[in-house]
């Protein structure tokens, strides 16, 4: 990986085609802000805070199981067919059949946790089905892995902005003609059949077709002897983002969840700052790193100071009018959710040291080391949220969010002596003076 963004700044061939499939990385990123933007407010205000609370609350528990579905597979597969390109065959059929054997996994647990969580209820049920079913479309990821391995960003990034379109269209017309949820839902599923599609298709206009893969149970148990460590990582990511919705929406009801959901929307908009800034930032440091260390310490200082301050400015901005913005992308209905997004803004300070963080790990090759701080951040998630949302609701689970982030991103490097040099850094972006 540090290889990787260091050839982001070269001069030769490898470095304008990196820089290019960045831009079509980021350009993507961009476009689905702006157009989700609009349709997601859209939706939320036509669902209201009980049946938005109702389809997040589905989509929380799909989420954290379909890990199971994925099996952290991408980077190992990726790196296989790097290495060796000529077992194509195998190793995309083994991936896919692990895949869809995890996607059947993936829907019986999320029935099963559905029926456990709402018991009687069979709305819930119909949209765990529709959520965890999408999972087998997903399978077909693998494609998008080949293309990765072959530096062919475009064409996974169209075919993806193709479902994308096609599905933000279709939410219009289901808005206008006054669908229903569970329409909805299948439509938000549907995203990840027609991206299956587009996938198949590209993979079929590079001359090569799926007809030829095949599955091998050894190379199934070396993926997933590999894949391990990545599989805890994704479940700890995922329970720390998750586990919120999880929680309040078992405690407190749908309503209190749609009422951070739609907080929640708004304050995952924020987070692409950090990773576009990083994307820039990222080859001058490691280049810093190798040259001189006190350079490289001067530098990334640098850049924390500027993200956490940035993060300060937006959350006293966001704290201050978010009621306003709540009341007008939202309108009446969420009107508790104003207070909720005040305090879950106060998460971007630690989260952008994190996103930033990341480049101190990868310069030192200590990248496993970042697993430790989503399993910190897992654990705390839920502790804080157990604790904090049967009293509080909604603002307890945004407080919740913001601990989690702070210890995980923030107080885990102060904890052990391998990382205080790293918390050093971060306390001298946020107090200027030296800690000892």
């Amino acid at each position: 990986m540090g290889a990787f963004i260091q050839s982001l700044a070269s001069r030769g061939a490898e470095g304008a085609m990196i820089r290019r499939n960045v831009g079509w990385l980021i350009g993507d990123r961009v476009f689905r802000l702006v157009v989700g933007l609009g349709v997601n407010v859209w939706m939320v205000r036509y669902l209201g805070a009980d049946t938005l609370g109702l389809l997040s609350f589905s989509q929380s528990v799909v989420a954290v199981l379909a890990i199971l579905s994925q099996l952290g597979l991408e980077t190992i597969v990726v790196r296989d067919l790097v290495r060796r390109p000529d077992e194509a065959d195998s190793i995309l059929g083994t991936a896919l059949g692990m895949r869809l054997a995890g996607a059947a996994l993936t829907l019986a647990l999320s029935l099963a946790a559905m029926t456990a969580l709402r018991p009687g209820e069979s709305g819930p049920r119909l949209l765990a089905l529709i959520f965890a079913g999408a999972t087998f479309f997903q399978s077909l990821d693998v494609i998008e892995y080949w293309f990765q391995s072959r530096s062919l960003v475009a064409p996974f990034v169209a075919a993806r902005a193709t479902a994308f379109v096609a599905i933000s269209i279709a939410k219009v017309v289901a808005l206008l003609s006054g669908a229903s949820l569970q329409t909805l839902a299948l439509l938000i599923a549907g995203e990840f059949a027609c991206a299956a599609l587009a996938l198949l298709i590209g993979y079929r206009l590079h001359g090569v077709s799926p007809a030829s893969w095949r599955f091998e149970p050894k190379r199934a148990l070396g993926l997933l002897r590999d894949s391990w460590p990545l599989i805890l990582n994704s479940v700890a990511i995922l329970v720390s983002m998750r586990a919120d919705q999880t929680i309040l929406t078992t405690l407190r009801g749908d309503h209190e969840n749609g009422i951070y959901a739609a907080a929640q929307r708004l304050t995952e908009i924020i987070y692409f700052v950090p990773v576009a800034m990083m994307a820039a930032a990222n080859p001058t440091l490691l280049r810093s790193y190798q040259r001189d260390g006190e350079e490289y310490g001067r530098r990334l200082g640098r850049v924390f100071s500027l993200l956490f301050w940035g993060a300060i400015v937006i959350a006293i901005g966001v704290s201050a009018l978010s009621g306003w913005i709540v009341m007008r992308l939202f309108g009446p209905g969420f009107r508790a959710a104003g207070p909720v997004l005040a305090i879950q803004v106060w998460s971007a300070p630690a989260l952008f040291l994190g996103v930033a963080q990341t480049n101190w790990f990868v310069a030192r090759g200590r990248q496993r080391a970042l697993m430790l701080r989503s399993v910190v951040g897992a654990v705390t998630s839920l502790i804080a949220n157990l604790w904090l949302v049967p009293p509080l609701g909604a603002r307890g689970a945004a407080i919740a969010m913001v601990i989690s982030q702070t210890a995980a991103h923030v107080l885990t490097n102060l904890a052990f002596p391998s990382t205080r040099a790293l918390f050093r850094l971060q306390w001298r972006a946020v107090v200027p003076t030296p800690i000892r």
